[in-house]
């Protein structure tokens, strides 16, 4: 279906924006006629019959403290709006149908003038000021009715989507997102726009429903840009965990190009070349992308690296693209420059100074506008291989569920999440999945604490589970939940944590006493425990209620031959898991000797013997199979950066053989808390 105003073809990220719902209160002015009092931050020219200005091209820019439009060549130009001090002014963007133009006042306002001056502007509330939220993007809506924003508290980096209706008797914000991460992207239709969060989750959010965004990609993914042919193109690779928490944007390291349609289907890499630290803004008719390097401003088209565009008319900060696909505009501090694409070559170096030329000396903010329309590329390989199971994951630091082949948001994290959390876990019945996740914001970053989440949704915090460490089991019949926790109370994962198992049920009740153990599986043998035995991390399980039965030790599994150990000066386990019906166990084994370190994924019979040892340096997500002794992982193959990796079901060999070894399924794309697998 084809979607009218948006994105001129491979538009620069200038399009983004994000719906409404929970309306915040502020406060909307709108003015007709001469300017407002002396009070008011912007004069407004009289409104008055003008002629129409050009339906192909058209022109927006401030000078002498005054903003000017005009046909793209200069004519007709007017006056429509002025303010006292330029230095206020930023993010001036025209409307998609050419009939307005918006821009921010101080990071506090948001300014609407017509191109015959009429005016309305929309401050932020004054909570969301008193926090220190300030407006960082805005973007249209294809039918120029709507404006969406980021709003981002510099102090910390929270940020979120929020939503303006210029149809409004009197327009205000409304609070589209509560994620605290969330940064807008492109729109793609009246309904929906793209974004992204500070951890790298790349989706659509919609701009009717509240805290309502389905993935695109199943892996860590940040800005998510409209192609020139309808697909979504997004970078994939590494998100740091730590980022100026001042920036509008997020950046990826290691990272390369992917797209897919709208649906997330028909996944492609588009470029081999994996950069350090760089945004994306748009793809050009010819195929390289738009991008900008870490926090620089300078705008840069990607080659072989991120090569900048000529800067002896100033830095060009971004770009607006023609319908031809042949000329773009660009835009310095001080002026408008225009240039040839066709000069900017395929190979280094990218931007021969011949190719940008000064098109018009400016006082500041400016943007050109032509009209656009785009059809989205749109897939129907989900409909057709979508997976019977509903499955839930971790990324970008909040919970989702697949569901029917579709991503979509289950639970917010509840603050900034910086600490690595383990995954989720279905009960047996599929009626509950427990999630562990810090415990507030007056906690540490290391204190994390269980939810049990419904099949409707609704998350109930488990209290005797304060502390939590990252390991945690269900029972056979679904009825209990076993909890590595400190019993101190203070952190399961520190380094000086007192660790426990406790017993209790999907409502938090203890169900019988805790036992020492600082990991735990639950299986109908029994229960497994991993805990010191004498100073030796030594496997047990625990049968009958309180009957224990020693299965192995560290020292056992690193000293075996397969382990390759000759040498080792240290080891460690962890990592417990087993199968439901506690035939086969699992445990990474960790050696460190005097030239290197291996890791290892160890198989166990139900009784502890040693079956096979895999290298686990590229292994993540193990979890067994609930039905059939199968044990699941992800395995990275080729590029890191591009997550390239294979899901994996591994038979574990009979016994008596234990030199066998089985892989039972592998496909593309991450595993997930059911056992399916996520597409990149």
């Amino acid at each position: 279906m084809a979607l009218r105003g948006l994105v001129p073809y491979a538009v620069a990220a200038v399009l983004i924006a994000v719906g409404s719902s929970f309306a915040v209160v502020s406060t909307a002015r709108p003015i007709a006629g001469l300017a407002p009092t002396s009070s008011a931050s912007v004069a407004v020219a009289t409104a008055r019959t003008t002629p129409e200005l050009s339906k192909t091209a058209r022109l927006a820019y401030w000078r002498d403290n005054k903003m000017w439009v005009s046909n793209l060549d200069g004519s007709l130009r007017r006056s429509v709006a002025s303010i006292e001090d330029l230095r206020r002014v930023s993010l001036t963007r025209w409307a998609i149908d050419g009939s307005a133009v918006a821009f921010v006042d101080s990071g506090l306002s948001l300014a609407v003038v017509s191109t015959a001056g009429a005016y309305v502007d929309v401050d932020l509330p004054i909570e969301l000021r008193n926090s220190g939220y300030r407006i960082a993007d805005i973007r249209w809506s294809p039918d120029a009715t709507r404006i969406a924003a980021t709003l981002l508290r510099p102090g910390d980096g929270r940020s979120d989507a929020f939503l303006v209706d210029l149809t409004a008797t009197r327009a205000a914000w409304s609070r589209l997102t509560s994620l605290e991460d969330l940064f807008v992207g492109d729109w793609i239709s009246n309904d929906d726009l793209l974004a992204s969060t500070a951890l790298g989750a790349a989706g659509i959010l919609s701009a009717r429903r509240p805290n309502t965004m389905r993935l695109i990609s199943g892996v860590q993914a940040v800005s998510p840009v409209v192609g020139p042919e309808g697909r979504i193109h997004f970078l994939v690779g590494r998100v740091p965990t730590s980022r100026d928490p001042s920036l509008a944007y997020i950046t990826a390291n290691r990272a390369s190009v992917w797209s897919a349609a709208l649906d997330g289907s028909d996944v492609r890499r588009e470029t081999q070349w994996e950069l350090n630290d760089i945004r994306l803004d748009a793809r050009l008719p010819d195929g390289r992308y738009l991008a900008h390097r870490g926090s620089s401003g300078s705008q840069g088209v990607v080659v072989e690296d991120v090569e900048l565009l000529p800067t002896s008319a100033g830095v060009v900060e971004r770009v607006r693209i023609a319908p031809d696909g042949r000329t773009a505009y660009g835009f310095t501090p001080e002026r408008i420059v225009r240039i040839d694409l066709t000069k900017l070559t395929v190979t280094p170096p990218a931007t021969p100074a011949a190719a940008v030329s000064v098109y018009l000396d400016t006082g500041g903010e400016a943007d050109v506008w032509f009209p656009t329309s785009l059809s989205l590329a749109r897939g129907d390989e989900r409909a057709q291989g979508a997976p019977a199971a509903r499955s839930v994951f971790a990324l970008g630091s909040h919970l989702w569920q697949l569901d029917g082949g579709v991503a979509s948001l289950l639970r917010s994290a509840p603050v900034l999440r910086r600490t690595q959390v383990p995954a989720p876990r279905w009960s047996p019945s599929g009626d509950h999945v427990v999630v562990v996740e810090q415990a507030g914001t007056l906690s540490s970053s290391t204190t994390f604490i269980a939810y049990v989440i419904g099949r409707s949704g609704d998350a109930m915090r488990i209290a005797p589970s304060q502390a939590a460490a990252r390991s945690f089991s269900w029972s056979p019949d679904g009825k209990e939940l076993a909890i590595v926790v400190d019993r101190r109370g203070v952190s399961g994962i520190a380094s000086d944590a007192e660790p426990e198992v406790r017993f209790l049920d999907p409502a938090g009740k203890v169900t019988r006493p805790a036992v020492p153990g600082r990991e735990v599986a639950w299986t109908a043998k029994g229960v497994l425990v991993l805990r010191d035995v004498n100073g030796v991390p030594s496997l047990l399980r625990i049968e009958d209620g309180d009957r224990t039965k020693a299965l192995t030790t560290r020292d056992t599994l690193a000293g075996d031959q397969r382990a390759s150990t000759a040498g080792t000066l240290s080891a460690t386990v962890s990592s417990l898991d087993a199968s439901r019906d506690g035939t086969f166990a699992s445990v990474r084994l960790q050696t460190q000797d005097t030239a290197t370190s291996r890791t290892w994924l160890v198989l166990l019979d139900g009784d502890g013997k040693a079956l096979h040892y895999v290298r686990g340096e590229s292994l993540a997500d193990l979890a067994w199979s609930p039905s059939k002794p199968y044990l699941g992982y992800t395995s990275a193959t080729r590029s890191t950066s591009a997550r390239r990796t294979s899901a994996r079901w591994s038979s574990p060999p009979p016994r008596g053989s234990p030199s066998r070894y089985r892989t039972a399924a592998s496909r593309d794309g991450r595993r997930t808390a059911a056992g399916t697998t996520s597409r990149a």
